[in-house]
């Protein structure tokens, strides 16, 4: 079992994450990909989100957490957790580190259009 925690500033913070960064994090969010997920690596995908604004508490349940929120503040968000560990702080995770943790590859198609 893949299990993810997203700590978030707000959900307008969100708006403000890299374009691909983003478009990541709301396709593994997705029902279609995570059945996807489950079928082809046999692994079901847990995630959670919470905003610093609703969810003050869940912040404040791991130690690391706190220290880098006392530290840097809200400036330390997005931070995101797995297995109760942190593995990014500031951004969501890169295309890279989704990769990494989903163990397959993600490619990513960019257009010049507006």
């Amino acid at each position: 079992m893949i299990k993810l925690v997203f700590l978030l500033d707000s959900r307008e913070s969100l708006k403000q994450s890299d374009e691909v960064e983003l478009e990541l994090f709301n396709i593994i969010f997705d029902k279609e990909f995570q059945e996807g997920h489950l079928f082809v690596k046999e692994e079901q995908i847990v995630l959670d989100a919470f905003y610093l604004e609703d969810s003050l508490e869940t912040f404040l349940k791991n130690d690391e957490v706190i220290r880098l929120l006392k530290k840097d503040g809200s400036k330390a968000l997005p931070i995101t957790l797995q297995d109760e560990e942190i593995i990014s702080t500031k951004k969501l995770p890169s295309v890279d580190a989704f990769s990494k943790i989903f163990d397959m590859g993600i490619a990513v198609q960019y257009s010049d259009e507006e």
